[in-house]
């Protein structure tokens, strides 16, 4: 049997890779500092970009909205605010501090960093080198152009803050330490991508090289447990995609009725439908915390699986969704298969993944490391998805992260433990009845 130990031994590295001898690393030469200069102006050309994209549409509605008061310096500082709220970060006006991230708004930007890191990660002078040894993490770190990409996050988060303080001089500035934590992950999460597509393909000598040296010391936990953890993902958010849709096309006349109580004209509605598309993703996560029972909070109202309670909403078209006040069916609780559904193929995969002769803690290793990977992301998903209106009644509207990554780590543990330990036993079974019986009496 393989032992616990197999799941922290590294992988066997390429003969190059176990010389002795490293690639020296440049040092600071007035070369190098420019090619760093360039990458932090990178960063801070995506934070420009993405301001302009969200400015161009918010212009174009304030002209064509007839109704308007604001002026043309105010719009342009909603657009800083609407990029800063992208980020998660918080917007002060004279009645309230809101927080809301729109996540297709923020994946937008997630993309676009990507592209410029892209550019400063892969497009080095010393990209297409042949890098034969790596023997420490400094070398590694270079060839996958750690530096620039430092710079490069380190650029877009200073114009970030940047643009971010000429808000404060408009009518809704913006908090500047709020806005640090989502400027530093979307163009991190931009870089992790480029690494990410460029072990897929191989295509750059260098940042290859520095690849195989961290895949050479990834525990074999972490590469046989992640992409199963990425497939349940997948599979949950397609789940509750089908599940947010088939909800508005049942309470699609409620929602109606709220979009002619409105009375916004068009260019109003046409706004607030693309603002409720860009929050898609929002529901979503919180559909998917209804399923694991955490629930969903939106203000005073709280909607779990056995009643919905009641409370005062804004009137958005998209609350038209949510189950009146009083209780709802009973067997709701049976949503919970959703996520016991998902922790069983990441049983499934964790039974596959793992050698044949593999123990069941080994494979049940590999199960509760993808869960935790799982409760990770949706962890992050909850805090990037909640947000609210304070003061006031709707403090919080979204769910309890904390709560949610909790309840979903646990149900698609157990799902995937249930799972390999029958796979576990029914393998076992199999290669016992397999064994030739051993011989009785004495030969003639």
């Amino acid at each position: 049997m393989v032992s616990v130990m197999t799941l922290l031994q590294r992988p066997e590295t390429s003969a190059p890779d176990q010389l002795p001898a490293t690639d020296p690393t440049p040092g600071l030469t007035l070369g190098r500092s420019l090619e760093l200069l360039v990458a932090m102006v990178a960063g801070a050309a995506c934070v420009a970009l993405g301001v302009i994209a969200v400015a161009l549409p918010t212009l174009l509605t304030w002209l064509a909205d007839e109704r308007s008061t604001a002026t043309f310096w105010q719009t342009t500082g909603v657009s800083v605010d609407l990029w800063a709220l992208a980020h998660r970060a918080e917007v002060r006006t004279a009645d309230a501090d809101v927080v809301l991230a729109p996540l297709i708004l923020t994946a937008g930007l997630v993309l676009l960093t990507w592209y410029a890191a892209r550019q400063v990660v892969l497009n080095r002078p010393d990209v297409m080198a042949r890098v034969p040894r790596i023997g420490g993490w400094r070398a590694a770190w270079h060839a996958l152009g750690g530096e620039d990409a430092t710079a490069f996050v380190l650029g877009y988060v200073v114009a970030g803050l940047l643009l971010a303080h000429t808000a404060s001089f408009g009518l809704a500035p913006v908090w500047l330490p709020s806005l640090v934590p989502g400027a530093v992950l979307v163009p991190l999460v931009g870089v992790v991508l480029v690494w990410w597509v460029e072990h897929r393909r191989d295509d750059h000598p260098a940042v290859d090289a520095g690849l195989r040296w961290v895949r050479a010391r990834t525990p074999v936990l972490v590469s046989r447990g992640v992409p199963a953890a990425v497939e349940v993902l997948v599979g949950l958010a397609a789940v509750c995609f089908l599940l947010v849709v088939g909800i508005l096309l049942i309470r699609g006349d409620r929602v109606l009725t709220l979009y002619d109580t409105l009375d916004a004209g068009v260019v109003g509605t046409a706004v607030l439908t693309v603002a409720q598309l860009l929050a898609l993703p929002n529901v979503m996560v919180w559909a998917l915390s209804w399923l694991t029972g955490a629930g969903v909070q939106v203000g005073t109202v709280h909607v779990g699986w056995t009643e919905s309670t009641p409370g005062d909403l804004p009137v958005l078209p998209v609350l038209g969704a949510l189950p009146e006040p009083g209780a709802l069916p009973p067997g709701l609780w049976a949503m919970a298969l959703v996520p016991l559904v998902a922790g069983g193929w990441l049983g499934y995969r964790a039974a596959g993944a793992a050698s044949r002769l593999s123990s069941w803690w080994t494979k049940t290793q590999i199960a509760l490391f993808g869960s935790l990977v799982v409760g990770a992301v949706a962890l992050l998903l909850g805090w990037m998805s909640t947000g609210g209106l304070t003061p006031g009644l709707l403090g919080t509207v979204g769910v309890q992260p904390w709560r949610f990554a909790g309840l979903l780590t646990a149900e698609v543990a157990v799902g995937a433990v249930l799972v390999v330990s029958v796979l576990h036993l029914m393998r076992a079974r199999t290669a016992f009845r397999g064994r030739p019986r051993a011989r009785t009496g004495a030969r003639t």
